[in-house]
């Protein structure tokens, strides 16, 4: 599969610790799809909904039948704000809180079709995640250990590696300062692996205080330091930072070929798209994937357009802070499969195709074909009115708008993750005319949509396939 599959790491070397580049990292990641040994060939489709503040389970052998499923007597489970199928061998729920620590657990399926609880995990604050080897991760920028002689803090990359076998959270803390070269701290958004490599896109993020007195010569205009603090929540800034990208109209792409980010990656940088990442406050959605023959197609909203131009003090009319705004449009580049560097030769403006919408997140279906779920008020709209989905060809730089779907005006949400197989794509879809949430199956080659089940919840918060474990 070259599909991201999230990573997930078990090593003994300071469960829970913070620590910059202590460690060995040799054996980060295990082998094997972790399939192995379980000589059991039961499968069951899993579907994950919430009824009255709880989260169900649900194992049922078809999706494409017709007809309602119930939740009521699966497995009840915790709430989640991603599950994640790991191959068919496990179902990981991570829960984002906001700037807290993140929980979440794991779940198999049983030899007699029901789904159970592996293991339960606590972990650093959550904003993306992915897999690698047989290891889920989660990643976010956050504060490290190290100061400057003014007592600035160093902003670091913190990565929770999570093990599916036994449990165990390894946390680490990897530099984040400067790791584009141009002075700027730096997250993480979305995980893919294709090509013996692991590829993530990177998201510059300005210059921390920490920042600006270690390399003065990358801040490109005075103005754009902040004069007093502002902002509120995940926006919120500090006096003395530059609080905003300096570089929006930039996308840039990590490549790593071993098996830990303890190595230093090969970067890829396009100035034809900005960042590449889907955004809700502070969560960072993938919009970086594989096709069917390891061509990393990168996708880019263009979200530097929102950034306001400058904040100003209400009392006084001064200046408090500069930013670059962005200008470039949703757009797509490729790198090439076994490739470093992006595709000089490919561009698709995807403002220019369909009903000429943004982006706002995206899927591989097979192939080259992707499910794009698009605005359809502006970006202005910020996660709002997300209500139309299209299918891109890659290969033929062309995308179709869905057809088949309840209207748009009806529908309140889709799903956060779906679900391929067989060359369809199944999307959970709730509106505001039915009793209960469907699945629709897309067939990308026609870009139609039909309902295949009715799930009896208020919602349906993903599904996959999981097969049977001792």
């Amino acid at each position: 599969m070259t599909k991201s599959k999230i990573l997930l790491s078990a090593a003994l070397c300071g469960l829970g610790t913070l620590m910059l580049g202590a460690c060995s990292e040799d054996n980060l990641t295990g082998g094997g799809n972790g399939n192995e040994g379980s000589g059991n060939s039961l499968t069951r489709y899993v579907v994950a909904g919430a009824i009255d503040d709880f989260n169900y389970l649900k194992a049922t052998d078809s999706i494409d039948g017709g007809g309602q499923l119930s939740l009521t007597d699966g497995t009840q489970a915790e709430a989640g704000t991603y599950w994640v199928f790991m191959n068919e061998d496990y179902l990981f729920r991570l829960v984002y809180n906001k700037g807290e620590a993140g929980t979440g657990g794991s779940y198999v399926l049983d030899t007699d079709g029901r789904i159970r609880e592996k293991q339960a995990y606590s972990f650093n604050r959550v904003t993306t995640y992915g897999t690698w080897g047989d290891n889920v991760i989660t990643a976010s920028a956050g504060d490290t250990d190290q100061t400057d002689a003014e007592g600035n803090i160093a902003q670091g990359l913190l990565v929770n590696y999570l093990s599916a076998t036994d449990g165990t959270v390894l946390t680490r803390t990897y530099p984040a300062e400067n790791f584009l070269g141009n002075g700027e701290y730096v997250t993480f958004s979305g995980f893919v692996e294709a090509n013996q490599r692991l590829y993530t896109s990177v998201v510059p993020m300005g210059m921390s205080r920490y920042g600006i007195q270690a390399h003065p010569e990358q801040v490109s205009d005075s103005r754009l330091i902040a004069r007093q603090s502002g902002g509120s929540a995940s926006s919120a800034y500090e006096q003395g930072e530059i609080p905003s990208t300096q570089y929006p109209d930039s996308a840039y792409v990590a490549i790593y070929s071993g098996n830990n980010f303890g190595e230093q990656p090969v970067i890829a940088r396009t100035g034809k798209i900005g960042f590449a990442s889907g955004r809700m406050r502070s969560q960072y959605y993938q919009t970086i994937w594989a096709a069917g023959n390891g061509d990393i197609y990168v996708f880019s909203p263009g979200y530097g357009r929102l950034t306001s131009p400058a904040d100003i003090d209400a009392a006084t009319g001064d200046t408090i802070v500069m930013r670059r705004q962005g200008t470039l449009p949703s757009g797509v580049m490729r790198i090439k499969a076994g490739a470093t560097d992006f595709d000089p030769d490919y561009y698709v403006n995807i403002e220019t195709l369909g009903n000429q919408h943004p982006i706002y997140k995206c899927w591989p279906i097979h192939d080259d074909y992707f499910l794009l779920q698009l605005y359809t008020q502006g970006l202005q709209s910020k996660g709002e009115y997300t209500t139309e989905l299209a299918v891109f060809k890659a290969e033929d730089r062309t995308l179709t708008v869905v057809s088949g779907l309840p209207s748009a005006e009806n529908i309140s949400s889709f799903g956060n993750i779906p679900f391929s197989e067989n060359g369809y794509i199944y999307m959970p879809v709730t509106t505001t005319t039915d009793s209960h949430p469907a699945l629709y199956r897309i067939d990308p080659l026609t870009a139609t949509a039909q309902k295949v089940l009715e799930v009896k919840a208020e919602s349906i918060s993903t599904l996959g396939r999981l097969k049977a474990r001792p």
